[in-house]
């Protein structure tokens, strides 16, 4: 794996500055041409299903990387996966550290050969206060069974939907140790001349903060400043899609401490739906399905779909 790594858990609940609030100028209705094909999958969107995924991920006593429970975690989402209709579902071996785990990958090829790929991820290993410990009951819900249900559910709405571009939906262990299966993932790629163009990072989406409001994250410099305004013409796409599917409050704030950042560091055009900082079940027992807000996390799940759409 490549030296420039990030070794440290990243903290994902404080960003490292304040979101400020989208408004958007000419604004297009989803009955206009441009929405117009996304209508049926987004209003397809279930919360019941996205529910019924992160019951069953946050069932597990731990997803933690270091836990023998990972593998039959990435499983779970494999066979959901295959069930969504997706003969193209694998799982990759990363190692780091003297650890290994799988990243699972599901490809939707495009009917435009040479299109871009798009990467849809989240994470699905989670952990308590202390990210060494791989015994505690961690049921990480919100951080980030959420991100991985939306990422199946869009899956599953998006089989016999026709798209130009190859979608990639990844599902991401060892983030909680340092971004490590991401970071893995994005060597590959790249060493392999087949980077992904655009990257859209799911991390925790299921838990609205007090005013309800969903932040759309883009690059603001980082280690690759060439790619900032592309990243920032992404990000508008979503909160215009955010604000023409949903009722949600949109702000904008920076990509950081998740898995889009080691894509960004080697060139790729990176943003995220995030919920913004204030979940008190961070990385705690207490982070139970039972603290998700479903329709909120639905709501998340359309605009990211009328994204990809758009």
């Amino acid at each position: 794996m490549g030296r420039d790594l990030p070794l440290a858990p990243p903290e994902k609940g404080y960003p490292p500055s304040p979101a400020e609030r989208f408004v958007p100028t000419g604004r297009e209705k989803a009955g206009s041409a441009r929405w117009r094909s996304t209508g049926p999958p987004v209003d397809s969107v279930s919360a019941d299903a996205l529910r019924n995924t992160v019951e069953e991920l946050a069932a597990f006593h731990t997803r933690h990387t270091f836990s023998p429970l990972i593998g039959p975690a990435a499983e779970e989402i494999v066979n959901r996966l295959t069930a969504a209709g997706y003969p193209d579902v694998v799982r990759r071996t990363w190692t780091n550290a003297g650890h290994s785990a799988d990243n699972v990958i599901c490809t939707k090829p495009g009917t435009e050969p040479g299109s871009p790929v798009v990467l849809l991820c989240a994470h699905y290993d989670c952990r308590m206060e202390d990210p060494h410990d791989a015994t505690a009951r961690a049921p990480g819900a919100d951080d980030n069974a959420g991100g991985v249900a939306a990422i199946i559910e869009i899956a599953r709405l998006l089989a016999t939907v026709p798209l130009p571009s190859t979608i990639r939906f990844v599902a991401f262990s060892g983030e909680e140790q340092g971004l490590w299966g991401s970071s893995a993932y994005a060597e590959a790629l790249h060493a392999a001349g087949d980077g992904a163009h655009q990257v859209v990072n799911l991390d925790m989406v299921g838990r609205p903060p007090a005013d309800g409001s969903v932040t759309v994250e883009r690059d603001l410099g980082n280690s690759v400043p060439g790619n900032d305004a592309a990243s920032q013409a992404f990000a508008e796409v979503m909160a215009r899609a955010a604000a023409d599917h949903t009722a949600l409050p949109v702000r904008l704030g920076p990509i950081y401490s998740s898995d889009y950042m080691p894509f960004e560091a080697r060139g790729d055009v990176t943003i995220g739906a995030y919920e913004g900082e204030g979940n008190p079940h961070y990385h705690r027992t207490s982070d139970t399905p039972e603290t998700l807000d479903y329709g909120y996390l639905a709501d998340v799940t359309r605009l990211t779909l009328a994204t990809l759409l758009a």
